[in-house]
């Protein structure tokens, strides 16, 4: 009896070492991706880094909603000037989702202490979906409860930010980066449940 609780001690311990080896390679695969997404709108185009380093799960289906062209042609349905923008939702109206869920990835050393953040809207803890909202100044207030999935490049970026109106639109969403073809792979049963569960716009 003794002997099979040291195996099992054993087995356990030697699966947590495997499990964080893999997490470690994991987190260095995330790391290397250096991903940008460009929104083109209907004010001009606008860049985000994406931090899959930070929210993988969360940018992974942001990447998989944009390369099956869900956001072209959706509108922008509420913005508060120098406040936020927000988009992404399939109802155009805060009530729309894809079908399916993303559980939170809240990271405590990436807030909202600066302007030009793009993050995923919610109805509650792990409630994100497609809508998403961008930052036009530092709001601190949002810190530790919404997903930062990337940040705004650049000021000229910042500006055309601020030119969005209600009802304009998202032309559509282009993903670049490096090894970017190769990203999804690494979420091969996240993309399985997605296909299986996601209810395009009505507009597509």
């Amino acid at each position: 009896m003794l002997m099979l609780l040291m195996v099992s001690v054993v087995n356990a311990k030697g699966h947590r070492n495997q499990q964080k080896k893999e997490d470690k390679k994991f987190e260095k695969a995330m790391e290397d991706f250096q991903m940008e997404a460009v929104m083109k709108t209907t004010k001009g185009d606008i860049t985000f880094f994406l931090y899959p380093e930070a929210a993988p799960k969360n940018v992974a289906n942001f990447v998989f909603l944009a390369k099956n062209d869900f956001y072209n042609g959706l509108k922008f349905f509420r913005v508060v000037p120098n406040g936020l923008v927000q988009g992404g939702d399939p109802a155009e109206n805060g009530t729309g989702t894809t079908g399916y869920l993303i559980p939170d990835e809240i990271k405590k050393w990436l807030n909202f202490d600066v302007e030009g953040i793009l993050a995923m809207s919610n109805s509650g803890p792990n409630t994100n979906s497609s809508q998403f909202f961008i930052t036009m100044q530092a709001m601190k207030e949002l810190n530790g409860k919404y997903t930062i999935i990337g940040g705004i490049k650049s000021r000229e970026d910042l500006s055309i930010l601020r030119t969005l109106r209600e009802n304009d639109k998202i032309l559509n969403i282009d993903i670049k980066g490096k090894k970017i073809d190769k990203f999804l792979d690494y979420f091969p049963d996240e993309v399985s449940e997605w296909e299986s569960k996601l209810k395009k716009p009505s507009n597509q």
